[in-house]
């Protein structure tokens, strides 16, 4: 056999073994999706979920269903990526990567301001901390970086922010993905993409942060559950802002899930067709962001919006 259709024979074995994984993990998540639907929906077990050791009750994706469905965001045409709610605005905060900005969008999907981001090179992740204050991830750099994105600001400059340096990694593009803030804990939590899939957490008070590089310690969030689940990524992280439960996104799988912070699997909800209200599966969904009353947002390249509301009743 030439050597060219050996190449050939493995590159079509491969495909087939990814496929297989793929399909597996789809059977795995509808079955894990009807079962949480099962348990929430059975009368007299509303509750049913509360007997898993938690602090505060789960947030129940599968009661979810989506009231915006792949709303194109007009004016943003390519990469949209990560995506934040800001309490005090009641707006989202958005970036892109090509070119680098930062977006500030309605809870509906309209594009309010677009300004520059100088300085960056492929940012990928946002996460609201207080005031105009914003945390960026960076991920070519595996940076993330502290900025101000005040009312009337245009353009916004990394030079000279605060940032936290990330170990460096091999694999440039599969780096730092996604950015959460816990504000009871003052914590910021970010996500790598794999090799490994993990979550890193920070203890990032503003008091503590000063111009250049900050010497912050990185802990890793220990969840044995996290290196099981049927994903092949992470993209975003979010804080359940009513719960501290986290919720993360697998941009591959399309499927988001929700953890309490003692590891516990609590719920999930597949992001395909015919699931969740969605008319298709959401591609590439990259950016994920959770409001004060439990509304969450999902953001996917290119351009396209989702918000998912809690079924009432």
């Amino acid at each position: 056999m030439k050597a060219g259709s050996k190449v050939r024979v493995r590159w079509q074995a491969s495909q087939r073994q990814r496929r297989f994984v793929m399909v597996t993990a789809m059977v795995v998540l509808t079955a894990l999706y009807l079962q949480w639907h099962h348990i929430v929906a059975m009368p007299g077990h509303a509750d049913a979920l509360q007997s898993a050791p938690r602090s505060a009750p789960a947030a129940n994706l599968p009661h979810y269903q989506a009231s915006i469905d792949a709303k194109v965001v007009s004016g943003i045409a390519d990469n949209l990526s990560g995506l934040a709610y800001n309490p005090e605005t009641k707006t989202l905060f958005a970036v892109t990567n090509r070119p680098p900005q930062i977006a500030e969008l309605t809870t509906d999907g309209a594009l309010l301001r677009v300004a520059s981001l100088q300085g960056a090179r492929d940012t990928e992740g946002i996460a609201h901390i207080q005031g105009d204050w914003f945390a960026i991830a960076d991920e070519r750099n595996n940076r993330i970086h502290w900025v101000q994105f005040g009312k009337d600001v245009t353009e916004v400059s990394l030079e000279h922010s605060p940032y936290v340096q990330l170990n460096d990694i091999a694999i440039k593009n599969f780096a730092l993905e996604g950015l959460g803030w816990d504000a009871k804990r003052q914590q910021l939590l970010a996500v790598t993409e794999k090799w490994p899939m993990q979550v890193l957490v920070m203890d990032a008070p503003l008091s503590q942060l000063k111009p250049g590089l900050v010497d912050m310690p990185v802990s890793t969030w220990e969840v044995p559950a996290v290196e099981g689940m049927p994903s092949t990524d992470l993209a975003a992280i979010e804080v359940d802002p009513r719960s501290g439960n986290l919720l993360l996104l697998g941009e591959e799988a399309s499927v988001l899930y929700e953890y309490s912070r003692a590891g516990d699997l609590l719920s999930v909800m597949p992001l395909w067709a015919d699931m969740a209200g969605l008319a298709d599966r959401i591609p590439q969904p990259e950016g994920l962001a959770v409001d004060n009353s439990g509304n969450i947002f999902i953001v996917s390249e290119p351009n396209l919006f989702y918000k998912f509301e809690r079924k009432r009743g």
